[in-house]
């Protein structure tokens, strides 16, 4: 496969009071995502509330985004679990689907040694029909990946890259000097207020939950890392860094229901355990 790399929109999910689906909302969303310039969506990540959402739900998602994005551009699919036979029942689920790759969390809640979690991704990569994109998030989940052990799993032929969201900025330079693959892994840069700093550093692309409000300006932050206007790039990424503290109330899914408002998308973005919006 071509190494993942460019603007990856991680999609957020609308959902109905029922906890279904809200296909009509998902189709006006991934029409306005494309129309600003996303080159890929991620589906069923963590800004698409995969957590709050059952199995059947989750694999619903990723077909009806397949369906909706018509080949347009690629399609990425979460299968995050907390265990290596429930990341397996999710990829049976997506069989046949045209899926670009598939995105996995570290299992969370447990702790795991180093050897253990490269265990996990290599008995996944190896089981899987789909490549695999490696997506480590120390904010959220508890098992966070070495330097060490990224490297040693891309030399599995089926792993061909990572979403990082870390901010620290001397794990980039270790990640971005070490002995990797670069012509087939990907390096994608997942810290919200960083991606200007992360592209000039080295990596491929970027993808965050507040460029489902503002693609366009995602957009121009790839357009000018790839001609080397840092200059650019760095003014586009202070314009996110100040519309940010307006999408981040309650994890950033309240954020969400306002700005599509504004935006004319709607929807409901808030999972919980009703599945609709809970006063405050």
């Amino acid at each position: 496969m071509t190494k993942p790399q460019g603007f990856i929109l991680p999609l957020a999910t609308p959902v109905l009071a029922s906890g279904e689906i809200d296909t009509a909302t998902l189709a006006r969303l991934i029409e306005f995502e494309i129309g600003a310039g996303a080159e890929a969506i991620f589906a069923n990540g963590s800004m698409g509330g995969f957590a709050f959402h059952t199995d059947e739900h989750q694999a619903r998602l990723i077909g009806a985004c397949v369906d909706i994005v018509a080949g347009r551009v690629p399609v990425y699919a979460g299968v995050s679990d907390t265990s290596v036979s429930r990341v397996l029942a999710k990829l049976e689920r997506l069989a046949g689907l045209p899926l670009r790759a598939v995105v996995a969390l570290p299992p969370f809640f447990f702790r795991y040694q180093p050897a253990e979690l490269e265990a996990f991704f290599v008995a996944i990569a190896s089981a899987s029909s789909f490549p695999l994109l490696l997506y480590d998030n120390p904010k959220q989940v508890v098992n966070r990946l070495s330097v060490e052990s990224i490297v040693r799993l891309a030399g599995h032929p089926n792993i061909h890259g990572i979403k990082h969201s870390g901010d620290d900025e001397e794990f980039w330079k270790q990640l971005l000097d070490a002995s990797l693959p670069r012509e087939r892994f990907g390096l994608i840069c997942g810290a919200e207020l960083k991606m200007a700093a992360g592209l000039e550093a080295g990596f491929d692309g970027i993808t965050g939950g507040f460029h489902n409000v503002v693609p366009s300006l995602a957009a121009s932050l790839m357009a000018a890392a790839r001609v080397r206007d840092w200059n650019q790039a760095h003014r586009i990424q202070d314009e996110i860094s100040r519309l940010y503290p307006a999408f981040v109330q309650d994890g950033g899914f309240r954020g969400l229901n306002q700005a599509m408002a504004r935006l004319g998308i709607g929807g409901t973005y808030t999972p919980t355990f009703l599945h609709q919006e809970v006063p405050l």
